[in-house]
């Protein structure tokens, strides 16, 4: 039994000591060993060499029956199809006879939190009382279902999912026994598919001995399962950390075009994503991860190429995205916009896209700059009166002139339509700065013109109380600043009227301060003053 150790454990030392208890509870997610457990058990005691015995000889009459299910001594019983009072009647009825072949019978309730009440109560006073040499094993994924009273009657073990590790050895083990040669990769996806289930596990390796005969290569596991290979998942990680969106892009049509589920190669790269945010953390990759880094250096590095904030957002951006596509989303559209998020911070007008932008200018990346159109081939880019350098020869560098070097590739400028489009990231970023009453001011406006020196803010016709307070010096002063830290540029603020799309008049009452202020809200709102 690979992993359950504290089962394997306690079970051990019950067989050993003669006290094998006459209920247990077996809880675990499915395909984690719980009905195999329980046959094991069975096994160590009606083995008839010896039994009980630790070590189940697994040839004889009653180890073999055992193994195919058909002992008259184990009786596995699926509670979703038999949880009527009349089925647990009838097994009540066949405990009273003793066992036939060997020492113990042992009664294995599969799903037993599918039982009624009803069953329940008509099955207590049996499992109170069982006959001598009489076990029950209650398998079941939902615990919580299981009536209290029958619970308190059991020894509970609680299973445990496997590692990744874990279900490699398994398969590993599996393939030399049934001479099956396969590709250290190709356990490691299946592995990686099976999400902590070892039933899972060995159903995809018998998929893929149908599929591919006695010798499985990671292509097809990739054909097989529709999964992500790890150069694929390194390089959609490598093309976000450097902004690259067109390679972004390209990597998910890779992905579409190989007929692979959009919304798998998601679950794969959290995975991956999962991986390197713990080697970032922790500095090294943990053993558990060893067996699915098929190239460690590679994720090492990429672990430290990744900033902080850009790796937790990718996450977060692609569990999202996941959430959509169980709702009904588009996978493909869902997956490409949450990659397209994480690649270029710009492209979120959150406060997390904010802080994601700060980020990457304190680690020296660039924005990505736009791109230029290209030059018509043929096109002569000297100025006017310049001679071509004739055919063959280059062109005399020494006596040109020399020319400025070309401005470094800046920000990309922003442009009214932008401006609106990050406006929610300006006023998150003056509430955070300031305080959430100066940014309550600005509720409800939004930019209307822009020019390289002047932004004017237009606000709507029912906030002259607002735009009163939003007046004052230090207020325009913290909206600059708050436009700076987004944009870059410093721009002089002015305000306007949204409905008549012209600079509306100064107002006339005057600005309030601090004591007036207080005193309209204590007025308006029947309000006192407590401090």
């Amino acid at each position: 039994m690979v992993g359950q150790q504290h089962v394997v454990r306690t079970l051990s030392n019950a067989i050993t000591q003669d006290k094998v208890h006459h209920a247990y509870l077996f809880v675990g997610s499915r395909g984690t060993g719980k009905t195999s457990m329980a046959k094991i058990l069975a096994a160590s005691l009606n083995c008839a060499n010896g039994g009980p015995t630790l070590t189940p000889c697994g040839t004889c009459e009653s180890c073999r029956t055992i193994a195919a299910g058909n002992s008259v001594d184990v009786i596995e019983m699926d509670a979703a199809s038999n949880r009527s009072v009349d089925d647990i009647r009838e097994l009540r009825d066949r405990v009273a006879y003793a066992p036939t072949a060997g020492s113990w019978k042992v009664y294995i309730l599969d799903e037993a939190h599918m039982l009624t009440k009803e069953a329940w109560n008509a099955f207590l006073k049996t499992l109170e009382e069982p006959p001598p040499n009489t076990v029950f094993i209650l398998a079941t994924t939902e615990a919580h279902k299981v009536m209290p009273t029958i619970a308190d009657r059991c020894q509970r073990f609680d299973f445990q999912r496997p590692s990744i590790e874990q279900l490699s050895e398994v398969l590993r083990r599996v393939s030399e026994a049934e001479q099956i040669t396969i590709e250290g990769p190709a356990i490691s996806m299946i592995s990686r598919s099976a999400s902590g289930s070892f039933r899972d596990a060995l159903g995809t390796l018998d998929q893929l001995v149908s599929f591919s005969g006695s010798e499985i290569s990671l292509d097809s596991v990739l054909e097989v399962l529709g999964a992500a290979d790890s150069d694929l998942l390194f390089g959609v990680v490598d093309k976000v950390i450097e902004g690259d969106t067109a390679g972004v892009l390209g990597l998910v049509e890779q992905v579409a075009r190989s007929g692979r589920d959009p919304a798998r190669f998601a679950r794969d790269l959290l995975g991956h994503l999962r991986v390197l945010l713990v080697t970032r953390t922790t500095g090294e990759i943990p053993e558990a991860f060893a067996v699915t880094a098929s190239d460690p250096d590679r994720l090492v590095r990429q672990a430290k190429a990744i900033g902080p904030a850009n790796l937790i957002r990718t996450i977060d951006e692609l569990a999202d995205a996941l959430r959509l596509i169980r709702d009904g989303d588009e996978a493909r559209l869902a997956v490409e916009v949450a990659l397209l998020k994480a690649a270029r911070p710009d492209f979120d007008p959150s406060s997390e896209g904010l802080a994601r932008r700060l980020e990457r200018l304190e680690q020296g990346v660039p924005p990505e700059p736009p791109t230029p159109p290209a030059a018509t081939a043929g096109e002569d880019s000297r100025p006017p009166g310049e001679p071509s350098p004739e055919p063959g020869h280059a062109p005399d560098i020494e006596s040109a002139p020399v020319q400025d070097a070309p401005a470094a590739d800046g920000p990309e400028p922003f442009d009214l339509d932008r401006l609106q489009q990050v406006w929610p990231a300006v006023l998150d970023s003056l509430g955070a700065a300031v305080s959430g009453m100066v940014a309550s001011y600005f509720d409800g406006t939004r930019p209307v013109g822009l020019d390289e020196s002047k932004l004017t803010v237009g606000f709507p016709a029912d906030a002259g109380f607002n735009r009163r307070n939003a007046e004052r010096t230090e207020c325009r002063q913290q909206m600059a600043d708050a436009v700076q830290s987004v944009t870059g540029d410093r721009y002089a603020i002015e305000y306007t009227s949204l409905e008549s799309g012209v600079p509306a008049p100064e107002p006339e009452s005057e600005v309030m301060d601090e004591q007036d202020f207080v005193a309209r809200v204590k007025s308006d709102f029947n309000a006192e003053e407590v401090i």
